[in-house]
């Protein structure tokens, strides 16, 4: 009896450490917060963010932990501050398993008359394909760079993209796999944008810092752990 209750009780410890560094959806864990991380996103309330060319979030609610698209049209949802050198990372999902979802992740995003791709760079969001992803599809450095690798799940099932910004150099991840590696200015650069659209935006990644948006695309889409570190 005793070493059944000693075996109990490992187990217990051990299932205790194996959780300890788990803080739980919207929060940060100990090690997240000695690294740097914000919450940009507790669960509750959309304070941190505005829409694009607005004063409010009108259009985009919190539903079950979640910031979600009420209304599509509404516009792209943005922070309200502005970052330059940082990490962001976000869970995503779309509510059904329509193909045609689209959404993305717009960074250093610059206020203009025109949408928010026109100054920041986009890693999109699309469902899998189940195949190589190209300059469209799903983790792409939109209609630029393709994924290296498909690492996403389906996109009814939470997704977790990362991008990493730090002066001309970009990283982006799905699902913890580096998908993007890409500097401003470099020979893939350059080519990649004279096939481009934005070979004729001059502004397209014209900004040193701007909003992170959350774009509306249309599709009924839900966000949560939306977290950012400031790199110094």
């Amino acid at each position: 009896m005793r070493a059944m209750l000693v075996l109990c009780a490992l187990a217990a410890f051990g299932l205790a450490v194996a959780h300890a560094g788990d803080a739980g959806d919207n929060t940060l864990t100990a090690q997240e917060k000695s690294e740097g991380w914000k919450l940009l996103f507790d669960g509750k309330s959309l304070d941190q963010w505005r829409c694009y060319n607005k004063q409010d979030a009108a259009g985009w609610g919190v539903k079950d932990g979640s910031i979600v698209l009420e209304k599509p049209g509404s516009g792209d949802l943005m922070t309200r501050d502005k970052f330059g050198d940082f990490e962001f990372s976000v869970d995503w999902k779309f509510d059904n398993d329509n193909k045609s979802n689209n959404s993305g992740i717009i960074y250093r995003v610059g206020e203009t008359k025109g949408p928010a791709w026109r100054t920041g760079p986009e890693m999109q969001i699309m469902p899998d394909t189940g195949k190589q992803p190209g300059l469209h599809d799903a983790g792409s450095f939109y209609d630029l760079i393709a994924p290296t690798t498909n690492a996403m799940k389906p996109a009814t099932e939470w997704n977790r993209f990362k991008i990493l910004a730090r002066g001309k150099h970009f990283e982006q991840f799905v699902n913890g796999t580096k998908v993007i590696d890409l500097d401003m200015g470099s020979d893939a650069w350059n080519a990649a944008m004279a096939k481009s659209k934005f070979k004729k935006v001059p502004e397209f990644a014209s900004q040193s810092e701007g909003h992170i948006a959350l774009q509306d695309h249309g599709a009924k889409i839900a966000f949560r752990n939306v977290k950012v570190r400031v790199l110094k």
